[in-house]
């Protein structure tokens, strides 16, 4: 019985009679030799498996014309002596070595392929199309891999390993990386702790040596402040007591896995409080001790264990210091937010007042300063003057005034007000966070809007209301004493 262990070996009998081989995540293509009668019976036999194990037969074509070489031309031996390129499709013999339900698995038929593919491979660019997501449960099947390696979503496995028990660690989300470092770039960029993390297995060994040199270039990415490409090159930026801007790595670099366990260690303590005070510590002491001209990868070898002794053991005073001033500037925040209750509360009462103020006024000045003069016998006659009616409209026409230069005053203020209030909000808040922010002073502030606005709607009615029946008030009189005549 025939198992995909014998087609990737069978794959790996035919590379030394090929002059190129290329391993992508999906598909592998070998260029070869002219072709023989050695080299046809291995193509055969790689043929042979992949009916047997019903993966689909691997593409044969002449490599000067692009001629499609088939079973019979095959065995009769019509291209003997002309170069061939074989392309086989990943997918289906990935398939057959799955480790979990759900996952993405990659085979790759060599370990120098599979070094060839991580050295291309762009941990941060964002996957697109037919691009692998670390993000997700992926399992990388590697044959001639003598070790297994792993973390909580990526598992390197030989052909033949069972799945391993992995145990999971805390890392971030990529989300919650973005949220503490900014990426500069015009590639959709994405930093990925937990698609790249190395936890388990055997971790020495050149095997898996360029494996660990890109979980540890992910990692030392959680632990800056930006992150840019420039020229298909990564920088970054730290700024603690110094700003330094260094390049992410040499391409020849290559980490301990003693460096890989320190930087998930930090992460995994950075991210799991208040991150931006932590990460600030660790920057601190980083930014004094990498010189210029290091990369950020190798001064993370050297330098962060100490960095991270330091940060955590200060970590305790620090939030003492910045508890004292979380309190205060919340007390700073509470003032704020009376002044501003106030203000919306002295906004109401004046528009209370200025309404009882102007219906009362309207009373007195219609009293006093006409009615007195109403004669009874030509009390009709008056109500039809011209007179009477262009009295109700300047009384109306000032209503309205009124209420508009009320609303234009009141509404730019209060506008005013909430734009300074914001202004001074985003900067003096150090310490406390948005939740404080928003549960302490702008929902209460709010409230206090709604009902400010709800009284100028109460308001702006009762003023049109107020013009109205003065504008028409010779008229409204008529018909109320023609309805009093009437009963």
């Amino acid at each position: 019985m025939h198992t995909v262990v014998d087609l990737l070996q069978a794959i790996d009998d035919l590379t030394p009679h090929a002059e190129e081989v290329f391993e992508e995540s999906f598909r592998l293509i070998v260029e070869g030799k002219p072709l023989c009668v050695n080299v046809r019976e291995k193509l055969l036999h790689i043929f042979t498996l992949s009916k047997s194990l019903n993966i689909p037969l691997p593409m044969l074509r002449a490599a000067d014309t692009n001629e499609t070489i088939d079973l019979a031309d095959l065995v009769a031996g019509v291209f003997d002596g002309r170069t061939w390129r074989l392309v086989l499709g990943k997918t289906p013999v990935a398939g057959h070595m799955s480790a979990r339900n759900e996952e993405t698995t990659l085979v790759f038929f060599s370990v120098n392929g599979f070094h060839q593919w991580l050295n291309k491979w762009d941990p941060f660019l964002r996957p697109t199309g037919n691009i692998p997501d670390l993000e997700k449960p992926t399992t990388i099947r590697v044959h001639g891999l003598s070790q297994s390696v792993g973390g909580p979503q990526l598992w390197v496995l030989p052909p033949d390993h069972p799945p391993p028990n992995a145990e999971p660690l805390n890392l971030p989300d990529s989300e919650d990386v973005h949220s503490l470092i900014h990426t500069n770039t015009t590639k959709a960029l994405r930093v990925c702790p937990k698609g790249y993390a190395l936890t388990w297995g055997d971790l020495e060994g050149s095997e898996v040596a360029p494996l660990i040199r890109m979980s540890a270039i992910v990692m030392s990415a959680c632990l800056v402040q930006e992150l840019h490409c420039i020229d298909e090159c990564y920088e970054t930026i730290l700024k603690g007591t110094k700003r330094l801007s260094l390049k992410m790595y040499h391409t020849c670099q290559f980490i301990k896995p003693e460096t890989l366990q320190c930087l998930m260690k930090t992460i995994v303590w950075v991210y799991d409080e208040r991150p931006e005070t932590r990460l600030g510590l660790i920057m601190d002491r980083l930014s004094i001790d990498i010189e210029n001209g290091q990369t950020l990868l190798s001064g993370m070898e050297h330098h962060l264990e100490p960095a991270f002794i330091q940060a955590r053991d200060s970590y305790a005073f620090v939030i003492l210091e910045r508890k004292d001033a979380y309190h205060k500037e919340v007390r700073e925040l509470m003032k704020d937010m009376k002044a501003q209750a106030d203000l919306y509360a002295a906004k109401v009462r004046d528009l209370v007042s200025s309404l009882t103020r102007d219906a009362l006024g309207m009373l007195f000045f219609i009293a006093f300063s006409f009615i007195a003069r109403f004669d009874r016998q030509n009390f009709h006659e008056l109500l039809g003057s011209v007179e009477l009616s262009l009295l109700a409209k300047v009384l109306a026409s000032y209503l309205l005034l009124s209420f508009l230069l009320q609303l234009s005053a009141h509404w730019r203020d209060v506008h005013l007000a909430d734009s300074e209030c914001k202004i001074w909000l985003s900067v003096l808040q150090h310490y406390s966070s948005h939740s404080d922010k928003k549960d302490r002073f702008l929902d209460p502030i709010s409230k206090r809007r709604q009902t400010f606005y709800g009284a100028l709607i109460i308001a702006a009615i009762s003023y049109f209301l107020l013009a109205f029946m003065t504008w028409n008030l010779p008229d409204l009189i008529s018909a109320w004493i023609a309805l009093e005549s009437g009963e």
